[in-house]
């Protein structure tokens, strides 16, 4: 049975995530015996940080950062169960060779924890982006940091964590 997160009835889930939700813990049972996944552990490496304020809200921040949201993504689960509240991505350009991917997480309402990693587009190199080539979880934690600073947006670093 795929994992289920009643913490985020608090907060608005977009119909997209909702999908992926329902849709991806049975394509990655299909995929996984044969090498591939649609499902993974999120990695506390990445942690960006926790936002204090609601999903909706933090969604409006990320729409003003040129984030986008990122339906194709694999579907992240926290390692306490949880599912990802909404999978982002930012790019120069639609073609562009890389792309800060931003994995969300809802645990007490009025929080968004934020995970981040630089990656190849899926987009442009599809190939290496679903074989994890040149995953950089260091310089998307620190662009994904830099840019929440550089947009106002407060965030504290839970030392949980890391």
């Amino acid at each position: 049975m795929a994992p289920t997160d009643e913490r985020d009835d608090a907060d608005t889930i977009d119909l997209t995530t909702r999908v992926r939700r329902r849709v991806l813990p049975t394509l990655h049972r299909i995929k996984e015996p044969l090498g591939g996944f649609a499902q993974c552990i999120q990695h506390p490496d990445e942690y960006v940080g926790t936002i204090q304020c609601g999903l909706e809200e933090f969604r409006s921040d990320l729409d003003t950062m040129s984030f986008a949201p990122e339906p194709i993504a694999s579907l992240k689960v926290h390692r306490d169960g949880r599912l990802s509240a909404g999978s982002w991505v930012r790019r120069r350009s639609p073609l562009a060779s890389w792309q800060l991917h931003v994995a969300l997480f809802t645990d007490d309402p009025g929080t968004v924890e934020v995970f981040a990693h630089r990656e190849y587009s899926w987009l442009r190199h599809p190939y290496r982006h679903y074989r994890g080539v040149g995953w950089d979880t260091d310089s998307g934690v620190e662009r994904m940091r830099s840019l929440l600073s550089d947009h106002d947006v407060a965030f504290r670093i839970d030392g949980a964590h890391g």
